[in-house]
């Protein structure tokens, strides 16, 4: 029922975010902040899977016990090319939007219940692994216009971090989270450990590197938006 529900609303939560990611942008690119901006509405099919495989520890009992507990359903990337500007990014989301709470940061000690310790219980990760800043928001009534008030009320979650991060992460994702070929081995769980060391050392050298030259920077054309 929370399925069929959601995909005759799909294309509602889809606007949201879209609108969203275009206000978000603007800001963004008027502030000098770098940065590719997307956004997307929660496909269906990976819903459905996700909350069957939520259902087994939670036990939904409603529709609107799914709704309270999946907060991505309308999502926004915000991926920087320089991580340091991630703070900026949040003074500014702040300012263009109803926060909902407060943001969640990342890295974040596992649940007791991590499907991911379920699946690599002999790894000890050396790195803090996925690096950013979560926001649940929803649009201002006063900076929208007359036919988009009606997306005031979804809930949109709004994931800032650097492209190196959400680069990383999706590998992490699809790999850990999704498996399609069995369960990751130990050899596999440390290559992805390597690999995110290696976007975290990026991360470090990329605000030296722009400090040395700010004038290559500036001069640098800009990034390509969705």
């Amino acid at each position: 029922q929370f399925v069929a529900r959601y995909r005759k609303e799909y294309d509602f939560y889809e606007q949201a975010c879209r609108i969203c990611a275009q206000m978000l942008d603007a800001k963004l690119q008027t502030s000098g902040i770098r940065s590719i901006v997307t956004s997307r509405a929660k496909n269906p099919t990976r819903l459905e899977a996700k909350i069957r495989q939520r259902h087994a520890a939670k036990k939904y009992s409603s529709i609107d016990e799914i709704f309270e507990d999946i907060v991505d359903l309308a999502g926004v990337r915000v991926a920087l090319y320089f991580p340091a500007e991630r703070e900026e990014v949040g003074k500014i989301i702040a300012t263009q939007f109803n926060a909902l709470g407060d943001p969640k940061s990342f890295p974040a000690p596992p649940p007791a219940d991590s499907n991911k310790a379920k699946k690599a219980p002999s790894y000890k990760k050396r790195f803090s692994g996925y690096l950013a800043t979560h926001y649940r928001v929803r649009l201002r009534e006063d900076l929208v216009n007359e036919s988009q008030k009606r997306y005031i009320e979804a809930t949109i979650e709004i994931q800032v971090a650097s492209v190196l991060m959400h680069a990383w992460s999706e590998v992490e994702h699809d790999l850990v989270y999704k498996p399609l070929a069995g369960l990751l081995s130990e050899e596999e769980h440390a290559i992805l450990d390597e690999l995110n060391g290696l976007v975290l050392a990026g991360e470090i050298y990329v605000p030296p590197l722009m400090a040395s030259a700010p004038a290559a920077v500036a001069e640098a054309p800009a990034p390509l938006t969705v």
